[in-house]
C-alpha cells in the first residue's frame, strides 16, 4: 500500500512538473517575442509532447480550456480575429488524438461565419477528417461533417451522403437516416429520399416510424404532382394569355380529367391571379422545401 502511495505521488509530481515545464517555456517565449498574450505563442505539438513526461492527456485539458478561453473572448465581437483558433486546435487533438469534443466543438467555431467566429468551414473539414482518421468508430464525427457541408457550405447531396454513412454506423440513432432523405430532397435526389423513406416504411421499427416514413412519401408524391399541374398551368396560360380561373377550365380543355387532389385525399388549392398551387389547409401533408 505504501509503494502505491508513493508511485502516485510520483506521477503526479511529474504530471505537474510536465506542465510547470511547459508553462514555464512558453512564458519565457513569450516575453522573448514581446507579446502580451501567453497564447499568441504556441510551440509545436512535438515540442509540447517533448516535456509532457507521457502526461499528453492532462495538457490536452489544459489547451483545451485555453481555447475556450480563447474563442470566448473574440466571438460575437466584430472586429476580432481568430489567427491562432486552429493552431490551438491542432495542439490539443496532437496531444491527444482521441479528444471527440474538441474535434466536434473546433470543427462548430471554425466554421462559423464572423464575428461569431472565423469563417474556415475547409479548416473544419480538416479538422473532423483528422477526428474521423483517428477514432474510424466514432459516427458522430461524419455526422458534423455533413452538418459542415450542409449549414455552412450549402453543399446538400454531399451532406446527405455523409449523413446516411454516418447513418449505416452500427449505434448511430435512426433518426440519422431521416435526416439523410431530408438532406437529400433538398439537393433535388428525390429518388435517394424516396429510397431511404421506403426502407424505413418497410423495415421501421415500430408503427410511429412506419406511419412517419409514409408521411414523407406521401409528401414528395405530393411536391411531384404539384410541379406537374403547375407544368400544364403553363401550359394553358401560353395559349389563352391568362392563368386558369380553375380547375374546371383545364378539364374542359382536357389538360386534366378531374379536379387533383393530394395523395391523402384532399383538393389542391389554385390562386387564378398567379397560378400558384398549394395544398389545403386541412391537408396533414407538408411540401417539401427545396
Amino acid at each position: 500500500m505504501r509503494t502505491l502511495t508513493m508511485a502516485l505521488i510520483l506521477a503526479l509530481g511529474l504530471g505537474g512538473g510536465a506542465v510547470y515545464l511547459v508553462q514555464r517555456s512558453l512564458r519565457t517565449e513569450m516575453l522573448a517575442s514581446g507579446t502580451a498574450d501567453a497564447i499568441m505563442y504556441l510551440p509545436s505539438p512535438k515540442i509540447v509532447k517533448r516535456f509532457s513526461l507521457g502526461f499528453e492527456g492532462a495538457l490536452a485539458d489544459l489547451y483545451w480550456i485555453r481555447t475556450l478561453q480563447y474563442y470566448g473572448r473574440r466571438a460575437l465581437r466584430p472586429g476580432h480575429r481568430f489567427d491562432w483558433l486552429k493552431p490551438l486546435l491542432d495542439m490539443v487533438t496532437e496531444l491527444d488524438p482521441r479528444f471527440i469534443t474538441a474535434y466536434r466543438f473546433g470543427a462548430v467555431f471554425l466554421a462559423l461565419a464572423p464575428p461569431a467566429g472565423p469563417g474556415q468551414p475547409e479548416a473544419a473539414l480538416a479538422l473532423l477528417d483528422r477526428g474521423i482518421e483517428r477514432n474510424p468508430d466514432e459516427w458522430r464525427l461524419i455526422l458534423d461533417k455533413g452538418a459542415i457541408y450542409a449549414w455552412n457550405m450549402h453543399d446538400y447531396e454531399t451532406a446527405a451522403r455523409l449523413f446516411e454513412r454516418a447513418s449505416r454506423h452500427r449505434r448511430a440513432p435512426a433518426w440519422v437516416a431521416d435526416l439523410a432523405a431530408g438532406m437529400y430532397t433538398k439537393a433535388g435526389r428525390r429518388d435517394a429520399a424516396r429510397r431511404i423513406w421506403r426502407d424505413r416504411y418497410e423495415h421501421g421499427e415500430n408503427e410511429y416510424i412506419r406511419r412517419r416514413a409514409a408521411w414523407h412519401l406521401d409528401c414528395l408524391r405530393a411536391l411531384e404532382e404539384v410541379e406537374r399541374l403547375h407544368r400544364l398551368l403553363s401550359r394553358y396560360r401560353r395559349r389563352s394569355g391568362r392563368w386558369p380561373r380553375s380547375w374546371d377550365e383545364l378539364i374542359a380543355v382536357g389538360l386534366i380529367a378531374r379536379a387533383p387532389v393530394d395523395p391523402r385525399g384532399y383538393p389542391y388549392r389554385l390562386e387564378p391571379h398567379t397560378g400558384r398551387i398549394s395544398l389545403s389547409e386541412e391537408s396533414p401533408l407538408v411540401l417539401p422545401q427545396l
